[in-house]
């Protein structure tokens, strides 16, 4: 038989249907699917045909899934050893097409498509569903903004074989970049050429350079090896574009015509008035300002036009910021991002698709932000002159749904923080009520209840499956765009919301449902939300009595 055990702390990105097919000896033919463990020996066999190879020990090897989704073999001590590839393997990660002896039995390993299931990805699967896959022809993906690495500063840890399955499951490619290193970059650069090497093609390496040190050689030597742009990060390596040590890596840029991605977001002064030189002197660098360009963008969207190497990506979160980008910014400057692991694509498509068609973007020029406009740049060729941009006529507006926006965007602020969004999320539960079913509101109003309600329950099942973000944040952050593109459809949401007499009880008492439905629960077996994490990042606020 096949056992399955589960794995503790959270949901792992994980593929649909891995399987291990056998492709020679008296089990040849057969397929075994490999859920979060898969045991092999002859007393726990899962084919009598196993069962029967005299070479095969009782309890010969184990497959387990680890958390990021990756698969590793353990041998179990057994006689004749467990071997992959031909070498024998005490422990071993796996990959895809791996060849697998134990006893007188190879196997090979098949990997499926990905369903991602990192973070709170798998609620967020309606929304993405509905938006990015109802649009004609279902564009192509390239995700324009993501990192592997293990030394992030804000504490994230991302491996390739997680990138790779989170890009799949949204049927993505990426752009993969180092996160900050320490000690530099060359060794980094050098890993994520290696990963995209080995993505068979769902994933191209930027290189990230410190213009401290000897960046264009580092660039040249990326650029040979595999690389097909550059990644900026001012903040990180403490810098300013106007130093005269980044002239060197836009003239370089200018001549290869190798795309230049900016960290242009929080934490930096004003930076775009000397990316615009740039894009002035440089006009053949394609230069991409990230994170919606937030530090200068009341500014700069009138400028934009007039350079048409300046692009800015969509890796951020914030509804308002990415109402004007989407309303001011013309689409064939406009390029898809997310900033995994920040972010996921399931979140940031949806956002784009959602803003883009409130703006009145039409689905080709939604095309073309969301990946060919990115492939053309990584092919060096011309952009797409994708039209002007459609103006703030059509971002819509409702004096309801402005404050339940505000709400949301408050709770998010909160717990980016690591303070609580109890008190504000309570809030926008109440601002849900419109009075009516027949409100124009309601339909938005829906669906972000749902999203708040799927949001408390997993954060109450999986509390410690979002750090360094609060559990869940990413299905409050897609709430408020819902709530901020009233015009664009949506889906038919599932009854998540709590019956009348709960929603009456939390209302009347200011609560969590959360901690509404405890009250029906018998005392002695309540958990204590005041000191779960759950609690300590969104439920219930500590001070509250």
């Amino acid at each position: 038989m096949v056992e399955a055990s589960g794995l503790s702390g959270g949901s792992p990105v994980r593929a649909s249907t891995d399987l291990l097919r056998a492709t020679g000896g008296p089990a040849a033919g057969l397929e075994l699917e490999i859920d979060d463990a898969l045991l092999l020996g002859r007393t726990i066999a899962a084919s009598e045909r196993i069962a029967v190879d005299p070479e095969l020990s009782r309890r010969h090897a184990e497959i387990l899934r680890e958390r990021d989704g990756s698969l590793v073999i353990q041998d179990l001590g057994s006689l004749n050893g467990t071997w992959v590839n031909g070498a024998r393997a005490e422990r071993q990660v796996l990959k895809a097409g791996d060849r697998i002896k134990v006893g007188a039995t190879t196997f090979e390993l098949v990997r499926a498509v990905a369903r991602s299931r990192l973070y709170d990805d798998e609620l967020l699967h309606p929304w993405y569903e509905h938006a990015v896959k109802s649009l004609a022809a279902g564009p192509e993906l390239l995700d324009f903004h993501t990192h592997t690495g293990f030394n992030d500063p804000d504490g994230f840890r991302f491996s390739p074989d997680q990138l790779i399955a989170t890009l799949a499951a949204a049927e993505a490619r990426g752009v993969v970049i180092p996160m900050h290193e320490p000690d530099g970059y060359p060794q980094a650069n050098d890993r994520v050429i290696a990963e995209a090497a080995a993505s068979d093609g769902r994933l191209v390496a930027f290189c990230r350079l410190d213009p401290k040190s000897r960046p264009v050689p580092e660039a040249e030597r990326c650029v040979a090896g595999g690389a097909c742009g550059i990644k900026l990060h001012p903040r990180a390596e403490e810098f300013q574009l106007s130093d005269p040590e980044v002239e060197p890596i836009f003239a370089l840029a200018h001549e290869t015509r190798l795309p230049i991605l900016i960290h242009a977001g929080r934490g930096i002064p004003t930076l775009a008035q000397d990316a615009v030189a740039l894009a002035e002197r440089y006009p053949a660098a394609p230069i991409v300002l990230a994170h919606g360009a937030i530090c200068d963008l009341n500014w700069l969207w009138r400028v934009v036009p007039r350079h048409r190497n300046l692009f800015i990506d969509t890796a951020w979160w914030h509804p308002d910021d990415l109402a004007a980008v989407f309303a001011l910014i013309p689409p064939g400057q406009l390029l898809f991002g997310s900033d995994l692991p920040y972010f996921t694509p399931f979140m940031s498509a949806t956002m784009a698709v959602r803003f883009g068609l409130q703006a009145g973007l039409s689905v080709g020029q939604l095309g073309g932000i969301l990946g060919a406009q990115s492939q053309r740049l990584l092919n060096r060729e011309e952009p797409l002159d994708l039209g002007p941009p459609p103006g703030p006529e059509r971002l819509g507006y409702s004096i309801l749904l402005e404050r339940l926006t505000s709400l949301l965007v408050l709770a998010v602020g909160r717990m980016l923080m690591g303070r609580t969004g109890y008190e504000p999320l309570a809030l926008s539960r109440l601002a849900c009520n419109v009075g009516s079913d027949d409100a124009p509101e309601s339909g938005a109003c829906r669906n972000v209840l749902a999203l708040l309600e799927g949001q408390e329950a997993f954060a109450r099942a999986h509390p410690r499956d979002g750090p360094p973000l609060a559990s869940g944040i990413r299905a409050i952050m897609l709430a408020a765009c819902i709530s901020r593109t009233p015009d664009v459809p949506l889906p038919d949401v599932a009854d998540l919301i709590l019956g009348k007499e709960l929603q009456a009880e939390a209302a009347a008492g200011h609560r969590s449902f959360a901690e509404t439905r405890l009250r029906h629960v018998p005392r002695e077996v309540r958990p204590d939300l005041r000191r779960s994490s759950a609690a300590d990042h969104l439920l219930i606020d500590p001070s509250d009595e």
